[in-house]
């Protein structure tokens, strides 16, 4: 990809990247990268309806930004340990409230 600029960078969550990566097995022979992010997202992804559901809901809280939202989402974690190391990227302190509330909506299915 040297010499090559992206005309678009967004995050996706691993549901997604499944989708994309199947889409793209059926049309041709998937690199080397591909083919391992391809197995990874197949081992670790939640589905599809759950991520969006969690997605939103920590959106709703209004106090993370769209990349941690995302990594939650991917990451699911289940312990306030986890999640205290994911939410270090954030620029600012959460309260036991606030870890506690992303834990609860976390674990809701």
């Amino acid at each position: 990809m040297i010499g090559k600029e992206s005309k678009r960078i967004s995050n996706a969550s691993l549901s997604e990247v499944l989708e994309i990566l199947e889409k793209r097995k059926k049309e041709k022979e998937l690199t080397y990268e591909q083919q391992i992010a391809l197995e990874h997202a197949t081992k670790f992804a939640a589905g599809k309806p759950l991520e969006q559901k969690v997605r939103k809901a920590l959106e709703a809280l209004g106090y993370l930004s769209p990349a941690t939202v995302m990594t939650i989402s991917n990451v699911m974690p289940k312990s306030e340990m986890l999640l205290k190391q994911i939410l270090t990227g954030e620029k600012r302190t959460f309260t036991d409230e606030e870890t506690k509330k992303i834990i609860s909506i976390v674990n809701q299915k």
